[in-house]
């Protein structure tokens, strides 16, 4: 069985459609790999934002919250003070009857 004879011409255009298709490609890989390093990019600068804001309003909670333990204690210390006063009035009231 013989194989039909291949030109030189059609060498030609079968390796020049190739590099012209191997082009392309290498053409459209580099635009999506430009395209994803940007979208990564924005993509980063958009978590560091949110993780900023994330660290402020944490910051923020904990003096809050440093706040209220303070004003808890400060309660708790009108609170026996109170207990101080009832038990004062409670011995005068005594001492009143015992006079």
């Amino acid at each position: 069985m013989d194989l039909p004879s291949i030109s030189k011409e059609s060498v030609d255009l079968v390796s020049s459609k190739f590099d012209t298709i191997i082009a392309d490609v290498s053409e459209r890989m580099n635009y999506l790999i430009q395209q994803t390093c940007q979208s990564a990019e924005r993509h980063h600068e958009q978590c560091v934002a949110v993780a900023d804001e994330s660290t402020w309003e944490m910051d923020k909670l904990r003096s809050i919250i440093e706040r209220c333990d303070e004003i808890e204690l400060e309660f708790a210390k009108i609170k026996r003070i109170g207990e101080i006063v009832k038990e004062f009035k409670d011995r005068v009231a005594y001492l009143e009857k015992q006079a």
